[in-house]
């Protein structure tokens, strides 16, 4: 989902390099709804930056309202989370394509009169099938065998090998 909110920020031209780079990085790791947790320790490993830089940017990112911070107190630990939410407008929709999970594999089917050919085509394709074995040998007198059977010969072939 980050794909929409990445593309927000790149119309953002208030956001130049480590600032964009660091607001990508919370774009990546953001929910459907623009919302992401995640520590400055993190972030600041991924951004390949310190963590009191991490903190200056996601200050600008609020200042130029990119960002929206809420804090949370665990009162027994005496720890914050910091969640974050994007405050741009992106385009929620689903992407037109769908999803590659439900992608087709395969091209659609065609028609049923298409899909076997016809017989000069299967003709063609079992000589070229032929002419990949060793005449003589007994796969090739098997398969030949089996050709003479299929194309309606008298039935009499010999399928010993």
């Amino acid at each position: 989902m980050s794909a929409p909110i990445i593309a927000a920020l790149r119309q953002q031209r208030q956001l130049k390099e480590s600032l964009l780079h660091t607001a990508q990085e919370l774009a990546h790791r953001a929910s459907l709804y623009g919302v992401v947790r995640v520590s400055y320790s993190y972030l600041a490993l991924k951004c390949h930056c310190s963590r009191r830089t991490v903190i200056r940017h996601i200050q600008r990112l609020i200042d130029a309202k990119v960002l929206k911070k809420a804090v949370i107190w665990i009162k027994g630990n005496f720890c914050e989370v910091n969640t974050y939410t994007f405050c741009l407008a992106w385009d929620k929709r689903p992407a037109a394509g769908g999803s590659d999970k439900k992608a087709r594999k395969f091209p659609p089917r065609r028609e049923e009169g298409e899909k076997y050919g016809n017989l000069a085509e299967k003709k063609r394709l079992d000589a070229r099938g032929l002419s990949f074995l060793t005449p003589g040998s007994t796969l090739y007198r098997f398969v030949a065998a089996h050709q003479a059977h299929t194309e309606g010969g008298d039935g009499s072939a010999d399928w010993s090998l």
